[in-house]
């Protein structure tokens, strides 16, 4: 196989497993996550409470990043995405 042809067959190999290929975060998806593992103990009263209202979207993936694994959920990336994107839209609309 000439160096070029083989190049062009590993391409596809790095580029889908670099990442380069995430999903766009899914509301429906993080609503369903949501309402499956959080709606539990989260109201929909709880973001909005003055001393815990998230001031960032950061903040707001940290603390589904937090509870996740104190709940040994086990959430990928993806995961924690689609549920920072359903809290974004639905609840803080952080830009």
């Amino acid at each position: 196989m000439k160096p070029l042809a083989a190049l062009c067959l590993l391409l596809p190999v790095v580029f889908l497993s670099s990442g380069a290929c995430a999903q766009v975060p899914s509301v429906d998806r993080g609503r369903a996550l949501y309402e499956n593992h959080c709606v539990v103990c989260h109201t929909a009263n709880v973001h909005g409470r003055v001393n815990r209202l998230a001031i960032s979207r950061a903040e707001v993936r940290e603390t589904v990043e937090k509870w996740q694994a104190q709940q040994k959920l086990a959430w990928g990336t993806q995961e924690v995405d689609d549920v920072v994107e359903f809290l974004n839209r639905t609840r803080y609309q952080f830009p």
